[in-house]
């Protein structure tokens, strides 16, 4: 009899240890879809966004420009500058422009901690620039840092 008790208890926690381990996949399998799910709404959210791209540079005084790097615009539409600093008590104007400097927008004033969304021209497809400008009278180098987009986000 003890045998045969021997058995069922081994079977027992043999049956245990597979429900276990079936436990165990099942959990890892949610956490994957989760982390998945997760992952398509973040990316989904970002694209919906548009796209950010960081800029610090230092505009030459006079009214002299200097341009960020260049994107493509994904919608026809507006574009945006979101102004983390701008050097000293001065302001920079910012526009868009085509790769050929066409400017395809207003020009907006800038300043510390400006956010301006502005329309333009450009059409979706479209490789464009920020640029940055000075005033006309500003007779020192202005750094502007912040970011830009050539969509509304």
């Amino acid at each position: 009899m003890a045998r045969g008790s021997l058995g069922i208890e081994g079977k027992v926690r043999e049956q245990g240890q597979k429900e276990a381990e079936v436990k165990k996949n099942v959990m890892s399998l949610l956490a994957v879809v989760l982390i998945c799910f997760l992952a398509v709404i973040i990316t989904g959210k970002a694209l919906a966004a548009g796209t950010w791209s960081y800029y610090n540079l230092t505009v030459p005084p006079f009214g002299a420009t200097m341009i960020t790097n260049n994107l493509q615009k994904v919608y026809t539409g507006e574009c945006a500058v979101d102004s983390i600093s701008v050097g000293g008590d001065y302001d920079l104007w910012a526009y868009l422009e085509l790769l050929d400097n066409t400017v395809v927008s207003t020009k907006q004033l800038i300043n510390d901690g400006t956010l301006v969304q502005f329309y333009n021209t450009a059409s979706a497809g479209q490789s464009v620039h920020m640029t940055f400008q000075s005033g006309r009278t500003d007779p020192v180098n202005i750094e502007g840092i912040g970011y830009w987009s050539p969509d509304t986000p």
